[in-house]
């Protein structure tokens, strides 16, 4: 298979990463086997699992039990706290997991909202390259490379990543990326590992879709499939950088420390978007554009953990003393909005570029350091508990732009605390419980909202679940649990300011198994979610907004079949279903979108061309071609993605 990158002349940043990073990857290196990478194999649970460019399940890093682990800053790498601005790129993770119930209960400091640990492409003491091509959706074409080279056997080893596309999303909308990634790991001795990275993604050519809010309980009319009406001139660009080290070792005494370091930083050049806000009921809207100024982003994060662990016989003792902290700084604010009148939702047009008049930049520096202590005790065959007290010192300067020059500072020193519990009631079920008391920033406003960009305060979080985890069989697992989430909630008045309305409960079940059914060869992962979003507070008292949050769905359902047995020589086929209940779609809960039931297929061929491992991987996504909406937590409605193929070809040199 050939694959041709048509990057265009004003794209040499973009290309200039693949060129900085081909010969170091081409030079008769190699990283990680890829033809193997099978999200089914790799799910422990229903709950959200990726594996290299496949992901599945109920999760993921920026939705979990309706909210989002990002915000909350429950990010791990390699189990190691991390703050994330951009996110890490593919040539760097290998995968990634959401834990939430049992699963997190080995974490030690966890906060609500689940966790998502990613795992790195961390490279080992065999030589291999890696080569991925991508062909879908639509006209996207893609190449990913990833190598490993062992420089001293069992010693130290260099990982590298290069991956560019020329990408064509559900609107229509081309754009073009590149990355590029560099790892190493050196092990000094027995027991210390550590290893470092750096990666880069430049998004060179990207258009977001032009975001439609009804002025009342009505949805808008349905658009013509992949419409691009955005306009040509609003090309984003932006660059995302990632960088960090991580080490460990074990002492003598049952000692052992880690550490992690990391950076993460995103500069975004220029920003267009377009907004049809109100919109009414013959699909007549008031049309704004607006422009950002060049804006970045940027923290540093950390954790030193230091562990002491204690046997006595079938009982084992873990004492957990953590120091971890982020220094975060924001530009905001500065865009200019255009008005261009009212006209139709959904029609492709030509407009010149207007002239912006581009505002000052806010500044957002905000710091936290937290101190922390946490035990975990172990007893075999009967269960654990863990308990855990941190003190977190938060400080956060808000410089507001001119010419309303003003400073605002806030200061909080919170004790937060966890209790988990679970019991092994027989050699095959456990019950578990747990309760968390966290500390969150929210994210920035809104983008369609009046004061897009601008911070937001502080929240006090707590989260309560507790259920089971069953092993039906050897190879199949079930878990189910319980949960409650209160945070305060956020979203945009009456006046279309963005900012702290009342407080959110979400209240749900959570249903996952996973694993071998019945026949060799026969994999399973499915689960389902059913959430109960409530709020309260002043706006619902007075009637201006209803008691039900905007865009959480009340009932997600995912089941994924898989079936690929050693007789058939490499060959599989798979499936999945994923339904979507009724969504709450406007404040006043006067109306809902429907649900809506896809229906995705796929097949693999796992085979060797001489000695080389190869893999072919085919999906149909949305194969009855059902429209949905996506909804955001504003109201705002985006189209979501239409039938479409894609096919990646790996080799394993």
């Amino acid at each position: 298979m050939t694959i041709r990158l048509a990057y265009r002349p004003r794209l040499r940043g973009c290309f200039g990463v693949i060129v900085a990073f081909a010969p170091l990857c081409l030079s008769n290196l190699a990283y990680a086997q890829r033809a193997g990478e099978n999200a089914i194999s790799g799910a422990e649970d229903a709950f959200g699992t990726r594996v290299g460019n496949e992901s599945i399940g109920l999760y993921d890093a920026n939705n979990a039990r309706g909210f989002s682990p990002v915000q909350a800053g429950n990010l791990r790498v390699e189990g190691l706290y991390y703050d994330q601005q951009p996110s890490l790129n593919e040539r760097l993770v290998r995968g990634s997991a959401v834990r939430v119930g049992i699963s997190a209960q080995s974490y030690a400091f966890p906060a609500p909202t689940g966790i998502a640990d990613y795992r790195l492409r961390i490279p080992g003491d065999k030589q291999i390259i890696s080569a991925v091509a991508v062909m879908g959706p639509y006209s996207t074409k893609g190449i990913e490379i990833d190598s490993q080279i062992p420089i001293v056997a069992g010693k130290f080893s260099i990982g590298l990543g290069i991956s560019g596309n020329r990408a064509e999303d559900d609107a229509g909308v081309k754009s073009s990326a590149a990355s590029g990634a560099v790892l190493a790991r050196w092990r000094p001795g027995d027991n210390v590992d550590i290893t470092g990275f750096y990666s880069r993604t430049e998004n060179c050519h990207g258009r977001m879709q032009p975001q439609t809010l009804t002025g009342g309980p009505f949805e808008p009319r349905h658009p013509q499939k992949r419409t691009t009406f955005g306009q040509r001139w609003e090309n984003g660009d932006c660059t995302d950088v990632n960088a960090g080290a991580i080490g460990r070792a074990v002492l003598p005494g049952d000692w052992s420390v880690q550490a992690g370091l990391f950076r993460s930083w995103r500069i975004v050049n220029k920003m267009y978007g377009e907004i049809y806000q109100p919109v009414d009921i013959n699909g007549i809207g008031r049309h704004t554009v607006y422009k950002q100024p060049p804006l970045s982003a940027g923290s540093y994060s950390g954790e030193v953990r230091i562990a002491k662990a204690i046997s006595e016989g079938p009982r084992r003792h873990t004492l957990d003393f953590a120091l971890r902290g982020r220094d975060v700084r924001r530009d905001f604010g500065g865009s200019s909005t255009i008005d261009l009148g009212f006209g139709p939702i959904y029609t492709p047009s030509d407009l010149p570029e207007p002239a912006f008049n581009l505002g000052n930049v806010g500044d957002d520096r905000s710091r936290q350091g937290t101190i922390g202590i946490a035990y975990d005790g172990l007893w075999a065959g009967v269960g654990g508990i863990g308990l855990d007290l941190q003190k977190t010192f938060y400080h956060r300067t808000m410089i507001q732009p001119a010419p309303a020059l003003t400073v605002a500072k806030t200061n909080a020193t919170p004790f937060l605390y966890s209790a988990t519990a679970n019991v092994l009631v027989t050699k095959t079920l456990a019950v578990y419980a747990s309760y968390t008391r966290g500390f969150e920033e929210t994210g920035p406003a809104a983008m369609s909202a009046a004061n897009r960009g601008e911070a937001q305060p502080v929240s006090m979080t707590k989260q309560a679940d507790a259920g089971l985890r069953l092993n039906l069989t050897p190879t199949l697992t079930v878990v189910a649990g319980v949960f409650q989430v209160e945070k305060p909630y956020f979203n945009v008045n009456a006046a279309n300011i963005y900012g702290p309305i009342g407080d959110v409960r979400h209240r749900g079940i959570e249903f996952s198994v996973a694993g071998r059914l019945f026949t060799e060869g026969l994999r399973a992962v499915g689960g389902f979610v059913l959430l109960q979003p409530r709020i309260s507070g002043d706006a619902v008292d007075l009637g201006i907004i209803g008691p039900v949050a905007v865009g959480p769905k009340p009932r997600s359902v995912q089941l994924s079949l898989q079936y690929q047995p050693a007789h058939w020589n490499g060959f599989g086929i798979d499936g999945a279903v994923n339904h979507s209940g009724a969504q709450m779609a406007h404040p006043d809960n006067k109306l809902k979108i429907q649900g809506n039931t896809q229906l995705n297929l796929g097949a693999r061929y796992n085979f060797k061309v001489g000695d080389i491992p190869a893999s072919v991987r085919f999906q149909a996504l949305n194969v009855t071609d059902v429209f949905a909406w996506n909804l955001t937590y504003t109201g705002s409605f985006l189209v979501r993605a239409p039938r479409r193929f894609i096919v990646n070809t790996t080799l394993d040199f």
